[in-house]
Formats: C-alpha cells, structure tokens, sequence
C-alpha cells in the first residue's frame, strides 16, 4: 500500500494562499479595514473573478460577449 501522493501544485497553491494571507493581514492593519468592509473588498473580487470564468465558461470563442448573452 502506497501513502497519499499529492499533486505538483499543492504546495505551490498552499504557499501563495499563506502569502495572500500576510499581504491581506497588512493591508487590513494599514488601513484599518473593518470586518464588513474586508467581507465588500474579498466579495467584489471573488465576483468579478466568477463573471469573467463564466463567460469564458460560456462563450470560449468570444471573451467580449457577456454570460447571459445567447
């Protein structure tokens, strides 16, 4: 029996995650972000992320087109 082999990107993946997290922690210190506006700030971004997905998700071969466009 073999031990779980993890894929070539999880620590890759694991280590930015760590880095955002500093970076965030920073930023929220520097500006002294309250918990509502941190929850804005990472929902604005994660939406955006998620539209621009869609579309290429939908539309492979026209990036320009929106995702609810036939």
């Amino acid at each position: 029996m073999t031990g779980l082999r993890m894929h070539p990107r999880t620590r890759t993946v694991e280590k930015a995650r760590w880095e955002l997290k500093g970076t965030m922690q920073r930023l929220i210190a520097d500006h002294k972000l309250t918990d509502a506006e941190i929850q804005i700030i990472l929902n604005e971004e994660a939406r955006d992320w998620l539209k621009y997905e869609l579309r290429h998700e939908r539309h492979p071969d026209d990036p320009d087109k929106k995702a609810d466009e036939a």
